[in-house]
């Protein structure tokens, strides 16, 4: 279990991520026909214990109906980089304003099945925060232990095709949420190809 005695071993960790993110080239993907979109894998700390913010979508947005999701969205003309619409889009969801993230990284690009191409950034969030929950998009919201990614507790496993290339759809349960799909799969990725490198 990641488990830290303060919050100063918490920020030697974020660190770690930090300079794994910083010698890593993020795996890209030149798609033009997708649309752009970007998330942020916000992690915080919580009992001591590193946590990632997650939102479940309302019924009411366009795309991820009643989903798990991290927090994010297309891309929009008057953004200057996907990490501004990560950003943007954070605090327009649950209001965490930008200068509150400090953003360790950029980590892979994913392709949803939606048909968009999706940056991923990594950032730290104060807890606790005061947070402004956007109920016309999320419904709710919790904070997951990050270990049940690393340790890859899932209590399920999917096998899906997309465009010919076979994909492990991966399913967490974890206080009443589940979380699955694209966000199961970045948050298992990162934690593969990032926190593991880090606990060696």
């Amino acid at each position: 279990m990641l488990k830290f005695s303060d919050y100063n071993e918490f920020l030697k960790f974020c660190d770690r991520i930090k300079q794994v993110l910083h010698q890593r080239p993020p795996r890209a993907i030149e798609r033009k026909s997708l649309k752009d979109a970007a998330v942020l894998i916000p992690i915080l700390l919580k009992d001591n214990q590193p946590h990632v913010l997650v939102t479940k979508r309302t019924n009411n947005v366009g795309t991820h109906k009643g989903e798990v999701s991290l927090p994010g969205g297309g891309i929009d003309e008057d953004d200057a980089t996907p990490l501004d619409t990560a950003l943007r889009e954070t605090y327009e969801e649950v209001g965490i304003k930008p200068d509150d993230v400090t953003i360790l990284g950029e980590f892979d690009h994913f392709i949803s099945i939606y048909g968009f191409h999706v940056y991923t950034f990594v950032g730290i969030i104060p807890y606790p925060y005061d947070l402004t929950i956007n109920h016309d998009e999320i419904e709710s919201y919790t904070e997951v232990p990050l270990s049940l990614f690393v340790e890859e507790k899932y209590d399920d496993v999917k096998y899906y095709t997309y465009e010919g290339t076979p994909y492990a759809i991966y399913y967490y349960h974890f206080n009443g949420y589940t979380i699955w799909g694209l966000t199961a799969r970045i948050l298992t990725d990162f934690s593969r190809k990032v926190i593991k490198n880090i606990l060696v």
